[in-house]
């Protein structure tokens, strides 16, 4: 009963909402099984040894059913959280880099300024007296 085993892989890809060839967020159900399966739709029959298959597809489909827009919007949340908290961890590096760069510029600036070789203006950039009143 190859195909059989065939359908049972195809309905927990579609449990875990992780299908090969139907779209994610499908509804499940005997054809979606089917085409999940690469079978052709209407594949999965009331015939001799489809009935256990039926009735789990069944179950599968009304426990999906059942999950409340509150469940399903709490794991959105959740997963949108973290990639919040990833975001703001490499903001925070990214700042830090880019202070670390800034204040190399300003030494490299008062290094070529001792030997009297003047130094090209690059535009307005934010004022470094903060990282001055710190370092004295």
């Amino acid at each position: 009963m190859g195909a059989v085993d065939d359908y049972y892989a195809a309905l927990e890809r579609l449990k875990k909402n992780k299908p090969v060839n139907v779209p994610k967020g499908t509804a499940i159900n005997k054809d979606t099984v089917a085409m999940e399966a690469g079978k052709k739709r209407g594949s999965i029959r009331k015939r001799p040894g489809f009935e256990q298959l039926i009735d789990d597809i069944e179950k599968a489909s009304e426990a999906i059913a059942k999950r409340t827009p509150k469940e399903i919007a709490g794991k959105q949340v959740a997963k949108k959280d973290a990639e919040i908290g990833a975001l703001r961890r490499e903001n925070e590096i990214l700042k830090t880099r880019y202070m670390s760069l800034l204040y190399q510029n300003y030494e490299m600036a008062n290094l070529i300024q001792k030997h009297n070789i003047q130094v090209p203006k690059f535009g307005s950039a934010r004022s470094i007296s903060i990282l001055e009143e710190k370092m004295q």
